[in-house]
């Protein structure tokens, strides 16, 4: 049951990306010619300043999560509806948190831009998406039971038919009208309607959500819940500083130019990242389901097999980067939008680097081990801060990623899996360690072969970009194929694979 619920998941999951990102090109495409590259450097940057408001937020939907596993397996309704209480009002309160802090920043907007700014109505732009961010947190709580339950398709369904019809309307409205405070009032709206239309999918699923009740957590159970919360909140903000403050660090010391043409680079990554990481987060739920029932052998078996598969999947997402991302937005937008290879590489590396640690944060978070090692994740925010500018001053943007990549390295890459492997499975870390340099130098070696075979063939841009492609389809699965072929997990994926095209019961 976990399996199928974990597939179902994700192939609704997945099957909202593509809808995404198809969906995304088009707009984006629509956007950059009506409005041009500078509303879109704003439109990053404001995103990068409520990614960081987010902070407000920062681990509670995790710690719900988490809290919410063994209830549901449970069958615990009166424990549900508590923990369910007890988010509508946290939740409430950081609606207000963020309203306030972000009404705060709004005297100081125009020191966040490098040089002038021909965009109008600025401040009402920035307030649109306040409201966008603020009223979300009013109805979004609820999503949290519908994902604990292993039932997250659901919300990727919704999600989808949102995204077409709110990008349909927002494209007439960009050739039409042009106007780009009535498109971001579209998607508000649209936004806000989504969120209102899954609680009420979530009242539905479970009707308990909507009886009268007094039902409340015990004082130790409160005092555990929040005890977790805050080591969420600590080990969690380096992810949001991390992500959140590379545009707001291009803005400032670039430009809003440049962060307009960097937004079409972190168009495709993003998606990529969140198409490929819907595939880890959409059995999430059932490795926390797992945790509950299974044996540390068991565990360690499957963190294995999701850490070999976030191997090739991330491993094989980069190398296509590598050789297609610049052909790519050529084609797309012109050469003017070209950023140039070192800094296509630091970015790439951020990407991969990041991705590597899919496995690692699922076992983490879903074994409830929030309380190891929670204050440094301060550390590797102040580095990567730290880092990011003052590379970024000797040699440009490029160091934004470089900064980002170094606070991960620091902290990350090393500590996590040391965490669960001393107190999940029991074991030494070496071999984990000793797997990840393999996975990586295999990774490099396949795209220098690939980079060599794709510089054999020059045609026109179009022809060569399909060349590019079949290359980057072909060799890195065929490289990855013969080396691993006979691995144990590679056979429990390629078993389960079998039974999916089988229709077997899982």
């Amino acid at each position: 049951m976990r399996i199928q619920n974990s597939l179902k998941n994700m192939f609704f999951g997945l099957s909202g990306q593509i809808i995404s990102l198809a969906m995304g090109m088009v707009v984006r495409t629509v956007f950059i010619y009506t409005l041009g590259i500078e509303y879109l450097g704003v439109d990053g940057l404001f995103t990068s300043i409520f990614l960081m408001l987010s902070l407000a937020n920062l681990g509670f939907d995790t710690a719900m999560i988490f809290s919410l596993y063994k209830p549901l397996a449970e069958s615990d309704t009166y424990k549900i509806q508590a923990l369910m209480n007890l988010y509508k009002k946290a939740y409430r309160i950081i609606g207000g948190v963020v309203l306030l802090i972000g009404l705060s920043l709004f005297p100081f907007l125009s020191y966040l831009m490098n040089g002038e700014t021909k965009i109008d109505n600025i401040n009402t732009i920035y307030l649109l998406f306040l409201l966008q961010s603020v009223l979300s947190y009013y109805f979004v709580y609820k999503q949290s039971i519908i994902i604990a339950d292993q039932r997250n398709h659901i919300i990727s369904k919704i999600h989808s038919i949102f995204i077409i019809i709110s990008n349909l309307i927002i494209i007439i409205a960009l050739v039409t009208i042009g106007n780009y405070v009535l498109v971001l009032s579209i998607q508000v709206a649209f936004r806000i309607i989504e969120n209102v239309y899954i609680a009420k999918k979530a009242d539905k699923l479970y009707p308990f959500l909507k009886e009268s009740n007094n039902a409340s957590l015990t004082k130790p159970e409160r005092k555990n819940f929040y005890e977790n919360l805050y080591s969420l909140f600590l080990y969690k903000i380096s992810g949001v500083v991390i992500n959140g403050t590379d545009n707001i660090i291009i803005a400032i010391f670039a430009g809003i130019t440049w962060v307009g043409i960097y937004s079409n680079y972190l168009l495709i990554i993003t998606t990529i990242t969140t198409f490929v990481g819907y595939i880890f987060y959409s059995i999430t739920a059932s490795v926390g389901n797992l945790n509950v029932n299974a044996g540390k052998e068991e565990n360690y078996f499957i963190f294995r097999v999701m850490n070999f598969a976030n191997f090739w999947v991330y491993g094989f997402c980069a190398i296509c980067l590598w050789i297609l991302i610049n052909p790519f937005i050529s084609i797309w937008l012109g050469e003017q939008y070209l950023l140039n290879m070192l800094i296509v590489f630091a970015i790439i590396l951020n990407f991969y680097t990041a991705g590597m640690q899919n496995a690692t944060t699922t076992f983490r978070e879903t074994t409830g081990l929030f309380k190891k090692g929670k204050y440094r994740p301060i550390i590797a925010a102040i580095i990567n801060i730290g880092i990011s500018i003052t590379l970024t001053q000797a040699i440009g943007i490029v160091g934004v990623f470089l900064g980002t990549v170094i606070s991960r390295l620091c902290v990350y890459f090393w500590y996590d899996p040391y965490v669960i492997f001393k107190y999940v499975f029991h074991k030494s870390v070496k071999s984990h360690f000793t797997r990840y340099m393999w996975f990586t130098l295999l990774v490099i070696v396949t795209a220098i072969i690939c980079e060599f075979v794709v510089s054999l063939y020059s045609n026109n841009m179009l022809i060569n970009f399909i060349y590019r492609l079949g290359v980057c389809l072909i060799i890195p699965n065929i490289i990855f194929f013969m080396v691993f072929r006979k691995s144990k997990e590679f056979i429990y994926l390629l078993n389960i694979v079998k039974q999916i095209v089988n229709k077997k019961t899982i």
